[in-house]
């Protein structure tokens, strides 16, 4: 195995260091589609209440509403340049974060199955 490895550090070091490059890149991906799995496999994250610091991606997420829908809903660019906090959200709008959060809690029950 040594010899394999000298073998080709000393004659293919640019392909074994994209090899190893690569692999260090789909390791990364493999443990946050891992992780993310795990976090949302929890029932405890599913169908919390909306509060505050949640954004509307993990609202989305949490009450499996389309993104699009509750970017809609809170006036809100499909994509925004960052992830606002419904906080934030309602401090630009210059309304009291509870008229954000009843927004959220109406979309929800407008979504939730009859």
């Amino acid at each position: 195995m040594r010899g394999a490895l000298r073998h080709l550090w000393t004659r293919h070091r640019p392909a074994l260091v994209g090899l190893v490059v690569a692999l260090a890149v789909v390791a990364f991906f493999v443990a946050r589609f891992v992780a993310f799995s795990l976090y949302w496999a929890d029932p405890d994250h599913r169908r919390q209440p909306p509060q505050a610091w949640m954004t509307p991606r993990y609202i989305s997420l949490a009450w499996d509403i389309p993104p699009g829908e509750v970017m809609r809903a809170l006036g809100v660019a499909d994509r925004p340049d960052r992830r606002p906090t419904l906080a934030e959200i309602a401090r630009r709008r210059e309304v009291p974060v509870e008229v954000v959060l009843d927004e959220v809690r109406r979309l929800i029950d407008a979504q939730a199955p009859e």
